[in-house]
């Protein structure tokens, strides 16, 4: 749900991917600092080695996706990104040793499909945007974020939420800042109203969203995750059209309760599982 509203307030600023990403990740840093601050809770050397590998591949996911939306329309960047349960899943069987289930593969393709759907029939919104640097970097986004997946689900077994998400937010304020170094780009790109809107970005979707992930991961599959995010697709096109006015036609409403029902019964089944584990334990 928070993460649903990072695309409106992301376009909201006016700002390109390679700006917003650096102003939206030095907020979440100075928050999180803060929060570390007062509550003394600071991470020891060995949680930062850890943790700073993700903080550089989190960064870099970041500024790729921002940079693809620049190229291509959110719709396309959003179809690459629901490619997601794709890629993760076999990579969660097979490396991280996770469970292929029947509800799993049924659920995913469903969400999958579900989400390409409500998308490509999107009611037009006159952007024709297609060039394929917009692909490439749509790719590498999805990319950079199925290995963050997969990575931080092994070490946030290890560390505490609040030390991980403080480490993860400066090290991408660090790593974002070296990419807009290295491009060039102009930072003061933010003015008025947008200051207003890359803070809400930064505290909405950047910490209270990425810090509820964070806290789920070590009690949640990789690949249960990686499929339960693509509600994120369904939640933007509500947010756009409540926020933004785009229309959603009926194709793309009855594919967004598709995808809804299937993450649904995805979260029911997984649950269940859980429950019945702990009793044949406890029995």
């Amino acid at each position: 749900m928070c993460w649903s509203f990072g695309g409106v307030l992301g376009k909201s600023t006016g700002a390109s991917g390679v700006a917003l990403s650096f102003w939206r990740m030095w907020i979440a840093s100075a928050v999180l600092l803060a929060v570390a601050a007062v509550g003394g809770r600071w991470p020891n050397r060995a949680d930062v080695r850890r943790i700073a590998p993700l903080g550089a591949v989190f960064g870099l996911n970041i500024c790729t996706f921002w940079v693809a939306v620049e190229h291509v329309t959110i719709a396309v960047a959003l179809v690459i990104g629901a490619l997601t349960p794709v890629v993760a899943l076999p990579i969660a069987v097979v490396f991280v040793g996770e469970r292929l289930t029947f509800t799993k593969l049924v659920c995913a393709a469903a969400a999958v499909t579900g989400v390409i759907v409500a998308v490509l029939t999107a009611p037009s919104s006159g952007d024709s945007s297609s060039a394929m640097v917009g692909y490439v970097w749509a790719v590498a986004s999805l990319l950079l974020w199925v290995l963050y997946l997969l990575m931080s689900k092994q070490v946030r077994e290890q560390v505490d939420t609040v030390h991980f998400m403080l480490v993860v937010a400066v090290v991408s304020a660090v790593t974002v800042s070296a990419v807009a170094l290295v491009t060039g780009t102009e930072l003061q790109q933010i003015h008025g109203a947008g200051w207003w809107w890359v803070t809400m970005l930064a505290v909405g979707p950047g910490i209270v969203g990425h810090g509820l992930l964070a806290w789920a991961q070590p009690r949640v599959d990789a690949s249960v995750t990686s499929v339960l995010v693509q509600a994120e697709t369904v939640g933007a096109s509500i947010a756009a059209w409540a926020v933004l006015g785009e229309r959603i036609s009926l194709p793309q409403g009855l594919a967004m309760l598709a995808v809804v029902v299937s993450l649904s019964v995805l979260a029911y089944r997984e649950s269940r599982e859980g429950v019945i584990a702990v009793d044949t334990v406890l029995g």
